[in-house]
């Protein structure tokens, strides 16, 4: 029984009229050049043309598209080919009179004539012989088409009638084909023939209209008709069910990797396959019958797969293919099959290893004749590598929502833990928002327990990392990693953690609830105290540890280790303190960077930070305070007298003995200030914590004798200057540091029975001098690197479930190896009341173990000094002389003001001078502005970008000292808003982490003549592009630039895993301003933006008044020289300080007029040529200026 329509269709409208009539239509037809190219029913043009005509590709448009070319309706194709003939024929007249005038006006020659003549002449010639020929085949093409259709209006019965009839001219032609020849070799040539004329004539179009050359793959040869085999077995899992006409998955795979074997080019795209059921009617149908196209958009090939009989028996089942069009791929394509079925599951289970290392073991496995082709199917990419891992992670999820995952979590490992009773579980706390997580089991705190229970002290590490678990949606600040860790036993004993935290909430009181509830549960077991934690240099991890420990503040914590040092507590007082430290390493660092912003000179900065680590190093009072009374004397001393030369000399024995023995008992602290009443209430009165500390007094005490004794022998006889004078570091050790000497010092550590008034005096042996959080800075690297396998920002239960997973091994394995209580791996120890232990000191037993400790702790081989001092050394110059220098005709001189030295430098002729340097501290970043790009600050001269970078970042160092700002440079800014996908891929900010501002600033480029300020302000999410040039619409640049910032850090998040900026939905703004007046003031416009928005901070601005003086520009130069470093700071050749490694290059020559230094290694000078002594030598600028 033949099919039944349930219902008839309603007839479409006039399509002429849709096209826009007959002159439409031939405008069409000539656009897309229909006389030159390919007019099948297949071919693209059809689809171009109804794109033009149309609006959008639609079947039934393309078919009526191709039936009244065709069928010529209308004389469409007649009139089309006569005004073509017409214009070829005056193309040709206007060629024949142009060559008959060069040939009377004399010789020229063939490239002339190229050159005058319309494009359209050279190319496109057509002879009379090749418009018959068009012709006889416009003819065979109206005799094959069908002649039932109307002109003016086709139904879809015709179409399909006409489809129809298409399909079996094109199965009777193949029908008599048998497996081994498909195809009549005459037609195949002519095809052939056919399809690279069209690609010619499309790469001819393509230059024509681009005016550049289309780079083609040169593809390896393959044959039009082959065979593919199928192994039986893959083919019985494909083949298709009883009844049913199509195959089963995965047999595009099947049929796609055995076709790979012989055409290695191509990826197919499977377009319709049909198999003959037993019951058709159609007797000389083929079996199998597929069609694919090749993927790639300038690939013309198809390929049919055709089996004539059903395959029977156990052999290999052959399918011959033939293709049909050329094969040719574009160099800038590359094309893949999608990863499905099985073959994605594989890949899913192998991207454990990493992307990285999947996609290039892939890629080592595919064949050259594939990458050559641009075929990566076997490799992927790795965004699609990427997408299967985040498929494969989401499946892993218990729930969608990331709250009711936790919740599910926290059951599941509930209910499947058996063994503890009174703490079942890993998670013991999660709350909400803020979101929070507490994390220990019954088992860790047994294990805490049998340490107590030893005779040596325990000490606990605890530090915070991020990176590990991702927000909380609705909650915007990130999720920290809290971890307190019991110490590793070496590299064969890793620490381990014992009370875990993840929380978005960084502040005391959910730290300090975190550590009540567990030593809550710890003293269910055991009342011995814990005797020391390690913390970072963390005022909220500081504070929170004594109010969790010790049930007090820091005021008071620091009042009774000032008791316990001058021996006025008893030991039963003494041991029911927990001593809280902070990490040496993170101290040495912090106080290495701050007096780094107090000097310039690397040599007194390292001098200064060698003599703090030995302050660390001091086990007593007064030990530090003999130390600190050599440094003070020697920083706060301007000349070289008695006692600086005295306490140098001292302070270098300090420096170069690692161990400072304690001092005799004569040097001891005298009375303390907990005894003074008057200095007790001015400490009361005091706001901070240094203020309040006894330290404070003691250190200050000290420091006021030096002051007086300075004073003394200053008065005396003058001496030369210091070159150690520094005051200012003295001060960062008293605004910051020596208030809290206990905290970070040996003053603490090690047996503090020496302290008790109540015990003898004894050797108690060597007192450990410092300590770090190297153990739990090691547990974070085990857990990103080992447990996590470098993933990072992963929701929070799964990261719970990994680390709960990992920590039951690691239970086992530090019992074993600490050799605790066996009851550990067999059942959990019951509360016990053990308030009566006993706690004591045990020997250290062996030797201990050589572990790597920082420079500043061990003796230097060369005793560093300060800058200076080294240049005088090496050029064997008189510095101070050469300082001195007055009334000197050049006005680049050291001793001209910045205003003489603007003028210079600009009158002077450009020249590649450094002549500014301006620091950015928290980058280590430097930025060199040289004197030919310090010249564009003249009037009317237009800004570059590098002078407003430098001026931009001096300010943000004058102003902006929290760091809150964030300074995009010029290049990066103008590549987020005007640049390719591909450019801004590669500005990528890795190690910028945008969290850490509230705002960013910069400026764009506009077409290399204007400049545009951009102001992103993350507090409001608003972003703004101001023009200093009035007539711009502010709004919609604010707007676009809004779309493309937030493009950017999803880009980031999706290349680098970054979170930062992600989630804020940027606003345009627009900030009122007045304009520029002339052509050339776009650039000072921004700069004074940029300081205005600065002082407002963190405020927007209303407006921007800015006042177009003449001295504007004038006054930004000298801002910029003043924000600069010092000359002697820096090499005025290359920008830098660091000298080279050798000692023969590491000499620094000095213009003798302006002052400036050199590397001779920069200037190519080799030791030879190094001038004597008190011999004079000039720059180029200096000479310039001359």
């Amino acid at each position: 029984m033949g099919r039944v329509k349930k219902g008839k269709r309603a007839q479409r409208k006039d399509l002429w009229a849709m096209a826009g009539g007959m002159e439409a239509l031939v405008r069409g037809l000539k656009s897309v050049h229909i006389t030159k190219r390919d007019t099948g029913h297949s071919s693209y043009i059809w689809s171009e043309l109804a794109i033009i005509l149309f609006g959008h590709d639609d079947k039934k448009h393309r078919h009526w598209l191709w039936v009244v070319w065709t069928n010529n309706r209308k004389g469409l194709r007649d009139l089309i080919n006569k005004r073509q003939k017409s214009l070829e024929q005056k193309e040709v007249q206007v060629m024949e009179e142009n060559q008959n005038e060069r040939d009377v006006g004399g010789e020229c020659s063939e490239d002339c004539l190229s050159k005058d003549l319309p494009l359209s002449m050279i190319q496109h010639k057509v002879s009379d012989e090749d418009i018959d020929k068009n012709e006889a085949e416009d003819k065979q093409q109206r005799m094959s088409s069908q002649s039932g259709l109307e002109d003016d209006q086709l139904s879809d019965e015709d179409i399909d009638k006409n489809e129809a009839e298409d399909k079996q001219q094109r199965m009777s032609s193949q029908s008599g084909l048998e497996d081994d020849q498909l195809s009549d070799e005459d037609i195949d040539k002519n095809e052939a023939e056919t399809e690279e004329q069209n690609l010619q004539r499309g790469a001819q179009d393509v230059n024509k209209n681009t005016g550049t050359k289309t780079h083609w793959r040169k593809l390896p040869v393959v044959s039009k008709r082959f065979g593919i085999t199928v192994n039986r077995k893959k083919w019985q899992k494909i083949v298709p069910l009883t009844g049913s006409n199509k195959l089963r998955q995965p047999w595009t795979d099947v049929l796609y990797k055995s076709f790979r074997e012989k055409n290695p080019c191509c990826t197919l795209a499977f377009k319709s396959h049909h198999i003959k059921t037993p019951n058709s009617r159609k007797i000389k149908s083929p079996y199998l019958n597929i069609c694919a196209v090749c993927t790639f958009p300038s690939c013309r090939a198809k390929f049919f797969f055709k089996i004539q009989n059903q395959p029977v028996g156990d052999t290999l089942v052959k399918i011959p293919v033939l293709q049909r069009g050329k094969m040719a791929h574009k160099a800038n394509e590359t094309k893949f099959r999608p990863a499905a079925n099985r073959r994605r599951g594989r890949i899913a289970r192998a991207l454990h290893k990493g992307v990285s290392q999947v996609f290039y073991s892939k890629l080592k496995k595919t064949p050259v004749a594939e990458l050559i082709s641009g075929n990566i199917s076997r490799s992927l990419n790795k965004n699609v590598l990427k997408v299967i891992r985040s498929e494969v992670r989401r499946g892993k999820r218990i729930h969608e929502d990331v709250f009711m995952e936790m919740y599910l979590t926290q059951m599941i490992i509930k209910e499947c833990d058996s063994n503890d009773r009174r703490m079942p579980g890993y998670i013991q706390h999660f709350q909400v928002d803020p979101f929070g997580v507490h994390m220990y089991s019954e088992t860790g705190v047994n294990i805490v327990v049998q340490h107590l229970r030893k005779k040596k002290p325990l000490t606990l590490y605890l530090d915070a990392t991020g990176n590990v678990a991702s927000k909380d949606p609705g909650q915007t600040k990130r999720v920290l990693y809290y971890c307190l860790t019991l110490p590793g036993g070496g590299q064969q004993v890793p620490p381990l953690p014992v009370c875990e935290m993840l929380t978005n909430e960084h502040s005391i009181p959910p730290i300090t609830f975190w550590l009540m509830q567990f030593l809550r549960k710890l003293s269910q077991y055991t009342k011995i105290k814990v005797h020391q934690v390690e913390t970072d240099y963390s005022w909220a991890l500081l504070q929170s540890v004594l109010l969790s420990f010790n049930k007090e503040s820091i005021v008071s914590y620091l009042d009774r280790a000032f008791a316990i040092c001058s021996k006025l507590k008893s030991w039963k007082e003494i041991k029911m303190l927990t001593v809280l430290h902070i990490c040496s390493a993170h101290v040495l660092k912090a106080v290495a960077q701050s007096i780094g912003r107090r000097t310039a000179d690397k040599g007194l900065k390292e001098f200064a930070t060698f003599a703090f680590a030995r302050l660390q190093n001091a086990t007593s009072m007064t030990t530090a305070l003999h130390i600190f009374r050599s440094l003070c004397t020697v920083l706060i001393g301007k000349h070289n007298s008695n006692a600086v030369l005295i306490h140098l000399k001292a302070m270098k024995d300090f420096i170069k003995e690692c161990r400072i023995p304690d001092m005799e008992e004569g040097d001891k602290l005298g009375d303390s200030p907990l005894t003074q009443e008057e200095d007790d209430e001015e400490r009361r009165n005091a706001h901070t914590i240094v203020g309040r500390s006894p330290f404070t007094y003691e250190f200050r005490k000290v420091m006021e004798e030096v002051q007086g004794e300075l004073e003394k022998e200053e008065v005396e006889t003058p001496q030369d200057e210091n070159p150690y004078f520094c005051p200012g570091i003295v001060d960062v050790l008293f605004d910051n540091y020596l208030g809290i000497f206990p905290l970070w010092s040996g003053l603490l550590l090690g047996n503090l029975k020496r302290y008790a008034t109540d015990t003898e005096e004894d050797t108690f042996g060597q007192s450990k001098t410092r300590d770090t959080n190297c153990h739990v800075e090691r547990w974070f690297g085990i857990v990103k690197h080992s447990i996590l396998k470098k993933q990072r920002r992963l929701r929070p239960a799964t990261f719970i479930r990994k680390m709960y997973g990992s920590l039951q091994g690691r239970y086992r394995e530090h019992i074993m190896a600490h050799h605790l209580s066996e009851q550990l791996l067999l059942k959990t120890l019951l509360p016990k009341d053990i308030s009566q232990s006993k706690e004591g000191w045990a020997k250290r037993d062996g030797a201990k173990p050589r572990t790597s400790s920082s420079i500043y702790y061990t003796t230097p081989d060369i005793l560093p000094v300060p800058k200076r001092a080294k240049l005088t050394l090496n050029t064997g110059e008189d510095i101070q002389s050469s300082t001195d220098v007055e009334n000197s005709s050049n006005p680049t001189s050291k001793g001209s003001k910045p205003a003489t030295e603007v003028d210079a430098l600009w009158t002077c002729k450009p020249t590649e001078v450094v002549v500014a340097v301006v620091r950015h501290a928290e980058e280590k970043h430097n930025f060199t502005l040289r004197h030919r790009e310090f010249q564009s600050l003249r009037p009317d001269e237009l800004i570059i970008g590098e002078v407003m970078e430098c001026y931009i970042r001096g300010i943000l160092n004058l102003k902006d000292n929290a760091g809150r700002l964030y300074l995009l440079d010029h290049y990066t800014m103008g590549v987020i808003l005007h640049g390719t996908r591909e450019q801004i891929a590669r500005q990528e900010l890795k190690k910028v982490t945008f969290d850490l501002y509230d705002g960013a600033i910069g400026f764009v480029n506009i077409r290399n003549v204007h400049w545009k300020f951009v102001y992103l302000h993350a507090l409001s999410n608003h972003i703004y592009v101001v023009d200093p040039l009035q007539g711009s619409n502010e709004v919609e640049d604010s707007r676009k630039a809004a779309y493309k910032f937030g493009e950017y850090f999803k880009m980031r998040r999706n290349r680098l895993g970054k979170e930062d900026w992600v989630s804020i939905k940027w606003q345009p703004g627009k900030i009122t301003h007045t304009f520029q007046k002339d052509a050339t003031s776009c650039g000072a416009f921004v700069m004074q933006m940029a300081k205005m928005t600065v002082k407002e901070f963190p405020k927007i601005p209303k407006t921007f008044h800015i006042k177009s003086s003449q001295h504007l520009r004038r006054d930004m130069a000298e801002e910029i020289l003043r924000g600069s470093v010092s000359k002697d700071d820096f090499c005025s050749f290359c920008g830098i300080e660091d000298l080279p490694t050798t000692a023969v290059d590491a000499v620094w020559i000095q213009c003798e007029t302006c002052g400036r230094w050199f590397h001779t290694q920069c200037l190519g000078m080799p030791a030879a040529r190094i001038p004597k002594k008190n011999t004079p030598c000039y720059c180029v600028l200096c000479i310039l200026t001359n």
